[in-house]
């Protein structure tokens, strides 16, 4: 199988990054990668906490290099966006965000079909917005979703933080990954220790969002429509892999369930992550053009 990730004997995909008028009140920045004119479809990245838009470079390459156009943005309290680090409006503006991103790139003539792909955070926000929103991709990727953590926060610790959610809600929680926990390729590691955009901030409205929301999506879990694939490293300490199979079960036929072995928090990132990407661009196939050879 050739390596999704290698760029020897090709080109890298064309890349910009700008500012963008989404609609009259969004402005968001793209990263946008490849312009080749007979597109299989665009993917739309939705990043996890404390990363931005372009850390997903080298992924994009990939599914550039399978004929897909990738457009990725900074999400609130994020990369380039003006807000304080891991800070938001609110939960419902950042599915809002998502909706205005797919209606731009309809709109600007990206190829369909639109593929949604999030990542812990991202991944929350993608299965969210799928069971939400009337405006829907063709098929989401979720991965490492936060649907709950590794370790939820005890009892007492989420009713103390509640009541000082309704006080100071863009109090910050600061916290330091460890990266070789994150994923298994040293490259990677590094890459993302010098990445001076990454943080580890989120905000008790974000944390609050994401535990709640997480939850209901797990309890709505039967209302998917969409074709998803929902792809979990078994080894992953950040978000919780047992609940990723929870929401694959009452899914049901709409959902399939990838359970990586071993793998951690980011596999696209890891050691094996040819198989990984190779997985993704698989679950694509029915929904996509076939690649021009």
């Amino acid at each position: 199988m050739q390596d999704a990730t290698a760029s020897t004997d090709q080109q890298k995909p064309a890349y910009s990054a700008r500012w963008q008028e989404l609609d009259d009140s969004r402005r968001k920045y793209l990263h946008l990668w490849g312009d080749q004119p007979n597109s299989r479809g665009t993917i739309y990245i939705v990043h996890g906490l404390g990363e931005h838009g372009g850390r997903y470079a080298r992924l994009a390459d990939a599914f550039c290099k399978q004929g897909f156009r990738v457009i990725a943005f900074d999400q609130q309290g994020h990369g380039h966006s003006p807000e304080r680090r891991g800070c938001i409006e609110s939960y419902d503006s950042l599915l809002e965000d998502i909706g205005a991103l797919l209606q731009w790139g309809a709109r600007d003539g990206q190829a369909a079909p639109h593929i949604l792909f999030g990542h812990s955070m991202g991944g929350n926000l993608v299965l969210n917005y799928a069971l939400r929103k009337p405006y829907l991709p063709h098929a989401v990727i979720s991965s490492s979703p936060m649907i709950r953590a590794a370790r939820p926060p005890g009892p007492f610790f989420e009713r103390a933080a509640r009541i000082l959610l309704r006080i100071a809600p863009n109090l910050r929680i600061k916290s330091s990954p460890r990266v070789e926990r994150l994923m298994s390729d040293p490259d990677e590691q590094e890459l993302l220790r010098q990445d001076a955009m990454f943080h580890a901030q989120l905000s008790l409205r974000l944390g609050g969002a994401l535990l709640d929301t997480g939850r209901w999506a797990l309890q709505n879990a039967h209302r998917l429509k969409i074709p998803t694939l929902l792809s979990h490293g078994t080894q992953d300490d950040l978000t919780c892999p047992q609940a990723s199979l929870e929401f694959a079960q009452r899914a049901g036929e709409h959902c399939r369930l990838q359970l990586l072995p071993d793998e951690l928090h980011d596999p696209f990132r890891g050691l094996d992550r040819e198989a990984v990407i190779h997985s993704f661009v698989e679950f694509l196939h029915p929904f996509v053009p076939k690649a021009s050879r």
